[in-house]
């Protein structure tokens, strides 16, 4: 991430044995922190969850990468997927903690029908990109390569992995979900406040980078299972 200018350039310092000093003191510090203050109870399920965050931010970006907004309405995809995500979350947060009534029961289920519909609407309205990642301004030169595997029914199986990992993130207590709303806020806030300003993509473009690794699996042996790609 530093490397990146996703973080201070601080946290991708090297000392002389090669680690990075610096960043794994800072982390260890801030673990401890957490360790300290937060009851384990809590703690085991707030770091699973934020892995499932990262698996729904993945779900996201490949949908993002695989298909464009219509040119009538080129925000339409982000604003479509943003509408999803939140009726999802409450779709599964009202089943898990609501459902104590009738009036919850239906209340989840007119939710999880908006999420379908948004679905349905992602997948006739934004139609597949020409190339991997060509809405975003940074198309893959090897989308289509037989070496990668490519996601099908996208974009309803991103969508159903995104639903299933808020059914889980729904899971918790209250005060969990408060906590892991209160740590991805911190991370958004981090990005837009420093990474969004200096990354290296924004000050000096991917262009050389992407075409090096382009080159690079083009110059390589066949793809084993621990080098395969997701599209």
């Amino acid at each position: 991430l530093a490397n990146d200018g996703l973080l201070p350039p601080m946290f991708g310092e090297l000392d002389a044995t090669g680690n990075p000093r610096k960043g794994a003191m800072f982390a260890g510090v801030l673990m401890v922190c957490f360790a300290t203050f937060i009851p384990f109870s809590y703690l085991d399920d707030f770091v699973s969850a934020g892995i499932l965050i990262a698996f729904t931010v993945t779900n996201c970006s490949l949908i993002i990468m695989r298909r464009e907004s219509p040119e009538s309405d080129p925000k339409l995809l982000p604003k479509l997927l943003v509408w999803f995500n939140i009726f999802s979350f409450v779709t599964c947060l009202t089943l898990s903690h609501g459902t104590q009534s009738p009036v919850g029961w239906a209340f989840a289920f007119l939710a999880g029908c908006i999420s379908i519909f948004i679905a349905t609407k992602i997948s006739r309205k934004c139609p597949p990109a020409s190339t991997f990642g060509h809405a975003t301004g940074k198309a893959s030169q090897i989308y289509g390569s037989k070496k990668y595997f490519s996601t099908p029914l996208v974009p309803y199986v991103p969508c159903l992995g995104m639903f299933a990992n808020y059914f889980l993130i729904s899971q918790l207590s209250f005060f969990g979900i408060g906590l892991l709303f209160m740590y991805t806020l911190f991370a958004v806030l981090i990005y837009f406040v420093y990474g969004a300003h200096n990354s290296v993509g924004r000050i000096e473009g991917w262009e050389d980078e992407q075409y090096a690794i382009c080159e690079e699996n083009d110059n390589r042996s066949p793809l084993t299972g621990s080098d395969a790609v997701i599209t």
